[in-house]
């Protein structure tokens, strides 16, 4: 990677982290593969490939939520099994859908989604699909 492209990978990152509501989901409209109407994104971690990311109207995503949409944590075990040079990772979209709610401190893995009118609680790691109009999370005793 060239070091004009690291550069200027630096001032973009600084730029969403220290930005309004507003100008986040302004910089971050032209990255994303699908973007909705009226959108708060209190988070500013987007994982590596934001394209791979749709968000449709009316989502709310609070603060330190994570997008991981390329996971390379596979490779520790093919190195484990002897096999350090097969590459191995797994990359796939995360879409959100209508009215749905991310809390906060959330990770999202690849190959998500959160269905419409559908909350995720925080400090979940989602590795599924969540239908619609369900809530994901909570503890079992709190239910």
């Amino acid at each position: 990677m060239g070091i004009i492209l690291k550069i200027s990978q630096k001032i973009f990152n600084y730029r969403i982290k220290h930005c309004s509501l507003e100008k986040r989901l302004e910089l971050m409209r032209n990255k994303f593969f699908f973007c909705g109407n009226n959108i708060k994104l209190y988070t500013h971690y987007f994982g590596t490939e934001p394209y791979l990311i749709s968000i449709h109207d009316n989502v709310t995503c609070a603060a330190d939520v994570k997008f991981i949409n390329h996971d390379v944590s596979v490779w520790n075990v093919s190195r484990f099994l002897g096999k350090p040079h097969i590459s191995l990772d797994k990359v796939g979209a995360i879409e959100l859908y209508e009215n749905s709610f991310v809390g906060a401190f959330s990770i999202l893995m690849p190959n998500t989604s959160i269905g419409r009118n559908s909350i995720l609680a925080a400090g979940s790691v989602l590795t599924k699909h969540i239908p619609a109009g369900e809530v994901w999370g909570a503890f079992l005793q709190n239910l």
